[in-house]
């Protein structure tokens, strides 16, 4: 199917240099909606849901937060929350901007981390995006589940 204008408007928002420096695709050559696709299979065969991920995501920055800058222990995860000035915009066009806060989430057993921003969050829940293949702020759902959901 033939993307749309509005499709054409929010991956051209995903590219480097648009909303971030970094854009969100990565060396990702797939379509959005392919890239959409791929994850939610994805998530569904781990036995989870875009919402589940999300809550669990929020629920861990707001843990994190309460360090104060410093890793605080959690489940056997070091939590630690990075604020950073300004707001980033949602590629999406949907007229939500989120602050430029970093969670980083590591176990203490493996060593296993991940990364995710207040922006990651609100992209999972409203619209099932993870972000492209070597995006360097991609939440891979099969990492999450395993540190996360284990």
């Amino acid at each position: 199917m033939k993307p749309t204008p509005a499709d054409k408007r929010i991956e051209d928002n995903m590219q480097p240099g648009s909303i971030s420096a970094e854009g969100f695709l990565g060396q990702d050559t797939r379509s959005l909606a392919d890239i959409i696709r791929a994850d939610q299979m994805a998530v569904s065969k781990l036995g989870l849901s875009h919402q589940q991920i999300a809550d669990r995501l929020r629920e861990l920055t707001d843990l994190g937060k309460k360090g104060l800058g410093s890793p605080i222990e959690h489940e056997g995860l070091l939590i630690a929350v990075d604020d950073y000035r300004g707001m980033i915009p949602c590629p999406f066009q949907d007229r939500i901007s989120h602050d430029k806060r970093l969670t980083t989430c590591t176990s203490q057993k493996d060593g296993l981390s991940i990364r995710w921003s207040d922006l990651n969050v609100h992209m999972i829940e409203a619209h099932g995006f993870y972000e492209g293949l070597g995006s360097p702020f991609r939440v891979d759902p099969q990492t999450i589940a395993e540190l996360l959901f284990t």
